[in-house]
């Protein structure tokens, strides 16, 4: 029809990846190093963040080389016709290259146990759609094994993450997510394509969106907070995030 444009909603699974982020923490990472070759650590797909996307955002910022996993990494680097070539780890000189690692992206590592400290912002949000809601009374036992049970009567949403997605079953040992201004905590372990999350008294409805971490500036858990939640670090999260999980750039 004349005059008209298709909507289209947006995706039940999504990762949001701000690429001026990357960008800005790369040039805070690069303005601390006086000599030797920088290369970035782009392996996992970029942590899960999307190879190809952050290796051309960072094109432009004159790093000796990209780090990828394997060859048809560097292959597939080699074919979006970049001036910063792709090497594997084989390839590296270490005695003379400092390699710029999980941090571009605001997560933690050996060496950088508080990113934020150095100015450093997580560039990835994670969120999800809910799919159903249930008001429940107190007591109630949710999901395998009914490790989480209500403390109240309350409403329990259905959201679309689940293991297959890279989400940790054992979640519910103290991850939070965000809905409705606050964080909410995830009630009984992740199934294989959902999880539940205890949203007390808070309205909400199918298809709203909840948020699983961010930057903490919006409120949002921290990549490192949930990560910490699981025993493991933010680089190991979100290098593990699956494919049906939307990814888009701003």
């Amino acid at each position: 029809m004349s005059g008209s444009h298709e909507v289209h909603p947006a995706p039940p699974r999504r990762a949001v990846i701000s690429l001026e982020t990357v960008r800005s923490n790369t040039r805070l990472l690069l303005a601390e190093q006086s000599s030797g070759r920088v290369v970035a650590d782009l392996r996992g797909d970029a942590y899960g963040h999307g190879m190809p996307a952050v290796a051309t955002a960072l094109d432009e910022l004159q790093l000796d080389a990209f780090l990828v996993s394997n060859e048809n990494d560097v292959q597939a680097v080699d074919a979006l016709g970049l001036t910063t070539p792709a090497v594997l780890r084989s390839q590296l000189a270490t005695d003379s290259t400092t390699v710029l690692g999980p941090q571009l992206f605001g997560l933690d590592s050996a060496e950088l146990a508080d990113p934020r400290a150095l100015g450093l912002l997580p560039a990835l949000t994670l969120s999800a759609r809910i799919l159903s809601v249930k008001k429940v009374g107190a007591g109630e036992g949710v999901s395998y094994g009914y490790v989480y049970r209500t403390p109240r009567a309350t409403t329990l949403a259905m959201v679309c993450l689940g293991y297959s997605d890279g989400i940790d079953r054992h979640a519910c040992d103290g991850a939070r997510a965000w809905f409705a201004g606050t964080t909410h905590p995830i009630a009984g372990r992740v199934a294989m394509d959902v999880f539940m999350l205890d949203v007390d008294e808070s309205p909400v409805s199918p298809g709203d969106e909840v948020v699983l971490f961010g930057d903490e500036q919006h409120g949002y858990p921290s990549p490192i907070a949930w990560a910490g939640a699981l025993g493991k670090t933010g680089a190991e999260v979100t290098a593990s995030l699956g494919d049906r999980i939307v990814r888009s750039y701003r």
